[in-house]
């Protein structure tokens, strides 16, 4: 299995049984693991990515469940915050999962705008407005990290919480089920 594999297996098991997104290049992996399981979870495409995470932000005010969304890299995860900062202020539960950039592809500490294509440092622009965004960058970590994120969204006082997904973790291959 691969990490996208995992987490939309993560996500079952938790009882997720709609998400919403935006097709982008930097998140197919995702895609086709919610397309493998779509007899178990069914995926709402939106018309961009601000309503993808309003409508995780709806489903999770009228359910009180996890509202999970989904969006490609750069500018198609920034289109999304508006939904990020609604779950912050509100205290509800939200995930939102943006594609990147494979990780040997990414600027760092480089001084350069970008190096990939739409390459975004979208971690450091949600901090505030999240109860945790994390980059992860090894296939080990990757189950913690989604644990760690969905324990800080639906417990305490509720909020959004993001995992920016470079394309090469969500391909990269972990033990689960």
């Amino acid at each position: 299995m691969n990490c996208a594999e995992y987490l939309v297996d993560f996500l079952i098991k938790h009882d997720v049984t709609d998400v919403f997104g935006f097709p982008g290049g930097y998140i197919v992996p995702f895609m086709d693991a919610l397309y493998e399981r779509k007899s178990e979870i069914k995926v709402h495409v939106c018309y961009n990515e601000q309503g993808c995470a309003y409508a995780a932000d709806g489903l999770a005010r009228t359910s009180g469940k996890l509202g999970v969304y989904f969006t490609t890299s750069g500018p198609g995860a920034v289109n999304a915050f508006g939904g990020l900062a609604d779950a912050w202020f509100d205290g509800i539960p939200v995930m939102g999962i943006s594609g990147n950039v494979p990780t040997n592809e990414q600027r760092g500490y480089s001084g350069v705008r970008q190096n990939g294509f739409q390459e975004m440092e979208i971690v450091s622009m949600v901090k505030h407005i999240t109860k945790y965004s994390v980059s992860p960058n090894n296939a080990e970590s990757f189950p913690e990290i989604i644990s760690r994120a969905y324990n800080l969204a639906t417990t305490g006082r509720k909020g959004g919480v993001l995992i920016d997904f470079p394309y090469d973790i969500q391909k990269a291959s972990i033990s689960g089920r």
